[in-house]
């Protein structure tokens, strides 16, 4: 039997449909918690629970995949800096503010040790994922309910919540303006017991586009990315031992 050819689809229709199914995909609250279904999720959340559970925990870090990557592009620095301080990463790739919320239900936090801090990096995803148009006041509410879930679990951890990141070379993006926009509601949060750290006047040139070598893809960070987080953090943590 002969078996009929399929058409081939030109390359920008295919993007086109791709881009309407997200336009047409609903928004999920910031605040809702809710499962990231990813395929790659089972097995980083098998390694962050064991992670919860073995090691001793004075330092959490809280985030998606760019905190997620300390393990990865950032490990030289994580080993030698972050895991003699007994750092633990809580951090899984493609998170939103909702998956995070999920998943502090999920694994209840159960720490060795309660943190003494815990660093907070949240809302690219929110912004990539449904393509700047979830609100900013929703991100920043969804980023605000992470903080309080933790300072519920543990009442005496100092916070230190991280602005976003640059998303994309271009300052004049939706991307980077609701970025922009999100780190300064951050700023004004005034979150108790707390500090703001925000980066991007270290990453980014006079014009607004990304430094040189601090990113691999315009939204993760390369190890010189992570040695300019890991150069403002590492003073802010000392003050806490």
């Amino acid at each position: 039997m002969k078996i009929p050819r399929l058409p081939v689809l030109n390359p920008l229709i295919l993007a086109f449909l791709a881009s309407s199914s997200l336009a047409s995909e609903p928004i999920i609250p910031a605040t809702r918690p809710t499962e990231n279904t990813s395929h790659w999720v089972p097995a980083r959340t098998r390694e962050v629970k064991r992670q919860l559970k073995e090691l001793p925990c004075d330092i959490l870090f809280v985030g998606d995949s760019i905190t997620e990557c300390w393990e990865r592009e950032g490990r030289q620095i994580w080993q030698s800096a972050f895991l003699p301080m007994k750092a633990v990463n809580f951090g899984i790739s493609g998170d939103r503010t909702d998956n995070v919320l999920w998943r502090i239900k999920d694994t209840g936090l159960k720490t060795t040790t309660p943190p003494k801090c815990c660093i907070i990096l949240l809302g690219t995803n929110n912004i990539g994922k449904w393509d700047a148009k979830q609100k900013t006041d929703d991100i920043v509410r969804g980023i605000e309910s992470v903080c309080k879930a933790i300072r519920g679990k543990f009442p005496l951890t100092h916070l230190i919540l991280m602005g976003v990141t640059p998303y994309g070379n271009d300052p004049a993006t939706p991307h980077r303006r609701q970025g922009d926009e999100i780190n300064a509601k951050l700023a004004k949060l005034n979150l108790p017991y707390s500090d703001f750290l925000n980066l991007n006047d270290k990453m980014l040139n006079e014009d607004g586009t990304q430094k040189e070598g601090l990113f691999k893809d315009h939204v993760h960070l390369t190890a010189a990315g992570y040695q300019i987080w890991a150069d403002a953090l590492l003073p802010l943590l000392h003050k806490q031992k």
